[in-house]
């Protein structure tokens, strides 16, 4: 094994250990692709729509709103209104 793959696959643990004790490790690979996007996001520029989260996602919108519900349910996710414009959707993470 090389030093990149061994790597690779000590973050490919962590993370999986992340998401065990987060409770979200029960989320399919593309729905745990759109939730690690949306918090990369936030991270990065201190908040995300909706229409953002499609956006880096980089999946349609249907999908990632499907996702989005998902991750609401089980409380994962809140949506507000955003103070400055009232058409526009925030992600909140709960998490």
């Amino acid at each position: 094994m090389t030093k990149l793959t061994k790597e690779i696959s000590n973050l490919t643990s962590m993370l999986k250990g992340i998401e065990k004790d987060l409770g979200i490790d029960d989320l399919n690979p593309t729905e745990s692709y759109i939730f690690l996007m949306i918090i990369s996001e936030i991270e990065q520029s201190g908040q995300c729509t909706m229409l953002k989260a499609v956006e880096v996602a980089n999946k349609s919108r249907s999908t990632v709103y499907k996702t989005i519900r998902k991750l609401v349910e089980k409380s994962i996710l809140q949506i507000k209104t955003s103070s400055d414009d009232k058409r526009s959707f925030l992600l909140i993470p709960t998490i």
